[in-house]
């Protein structure tokens, strides 16, 4: 028998199975809820008090259509620099999707670790650990300076840009796309990190991005393979479907020209013709494929690193054969052209008669005989 809600007065107890709730305790859950609803708010208030707290004293450093640079230093030629790379690398990224949000972006360099670490202070743990994160709650992009970072500033910048990006177009994208796209688009794969890719498909083809599609891994260890596995997603998505891959940013400038996001799984089934799931299971068949040529860029490896110890050996052998060979014999000199005309010359030709163009039509001799043609 489900359960059933009865109101009754106070001091009522539930009889002969059936659930019942007093008036009391439906007015006590709904101060609950309330209760639990004004921490709630009043915890993201303090947050967000606390965030412009610490952003006081940040100025315009540089603008561009797509971006606003802050920073609490004056801007120098490198930051302005920075900040025009960076715009070109977000036009090309428009214009190669086809989905032009008219909106800016706030990045935040933050200078000192400290400051960084209250930022991202009750983010997920992998905010704290990072260089850069882009927070929902803001819209904006923090990321530390030049100085506390040993990667690629650019390409960090137009990771955290290209999740603002996502959020701009979608409705719960799932955690893997999000990864896969700012990694893949931002320049992050690297050959390195390609050939980290085939081996952990070789050693562990089951793929996990369905099942974290919405949390990074639990475990630390586990993060790098996460991204390598979102970024290669991403460009099985756009390489082996790329008709698939058009329709679905059609779909989602369509929705963005009227004002409006869509939702990732009704733009994916429409534009891919299958399911999250099912795209999952053939990702997962093409990552276990995939892990096989780290077998043969393996044994190629092998190969060149066996013919680099082998060479020394093989010119040390030439070299001693070719001491053991004998000297070749003094060629005479030839005689200068100079005294060429002293030397008799005699031409192979000089019994054939010339012929001249008067050759070319002989008169009949005397016993009345036709002229020969001549080709």
């Amino acid at each position: 028998m489900p359960a059933a809600t009865l109101k009754c007065f106070p001091g009522s107890r539930s009889t002969k199975g059936i659930k019942i709730k007093t008036v009391a305790d439906s007015h006590f859950g709904k101060l609950r809820l309330w209760a639990k609803a004004f921490l709630k708010r009043g915890l993201c208030l303090a947050l967000l008090c606390a965030t412009f707290s610490l952003l006081m004293g940040y100025q315009v450093l540089h603008e561009s259509p797509y971006h606003e640079l802050y920073g609490k230093k004056t801007a120098t030629a490198s930051d302005i620099a920075l900040s025009k790379a960076l715009a070109h690398k977000i036009a090309d990224l428009q214009i190669t999707l086809g989905v032009y949000p008219k909106t800016k972006v706030k990045i935040y360099i933050v200078h000192g670790e400290r400051e960084y670490h209250k930022l991202s202070l009750g983010k997920a743990e992998i905010v704290e650990f990072s260089d850069a994160f882009y927070s929902g709650e803001d819209r904006a992009i923090y990321i530390r300076s030049q100085d506390q970072i040993q990667e690629n500033y650019l390409k960090i910048l137009l990771h955290e840009y290209i999740h603002w990006y996502l959020e701009e177009l979608f409705v719960s994208a799932p955690l893997w796309f999000h990864e896969g796209m700012a990694t893949y688009f931002s320049g992050q794969m690297g050959y390195d990190r390609y050939l980290l890719y085939l081996r952990e498909s070789l050693v562990n083809p089951k793929s996990d991005l369905f099942r974290v599609g919405y949390f990074y891994p639990e475990n630390r260890a586990d993060w790098p393979r996460f991204y390598l596995s979102s970024a290669m997603a991403v460009r099985y998505m756009q390489e082996k479907h790329l008709d698939q891959w058009g329709r679905f940013w059609d779909i989602v400038a369509a929705y963005h020209h009227q004002g409006q996001k869509v939702r990732f799984s009704e733009a994916f089934v429409t534009g891919y013709y299958t399911s999250l799931w099912d795209f999952h299971q053939t990702f997962e068949r093409y990552s276990k494929r995939q892990g096989y040529l780290y077998l043969i860029v393996a044994l190629n490896s092998l190969i060149f690193a066996f013919l680099a110890v082998l060479m020394p050996f093989a010119v040390a052998k030439r070299r001693r054969r070719l001491r053991r060979m004998p000297d070749l014999p003094e060629v005479p000199d030839l005689p200068d052209q100079s005294d060429a005309s002293d030397v008799p010359y005699v031409s192979a030709l000089s019994n054939v008669p010339e012929f001249t163009s008067s050759s070319a039509t002989q008169e009949p001799d005397s016993k009345g005989e036709e002229p020969t043609d001549t080709i």
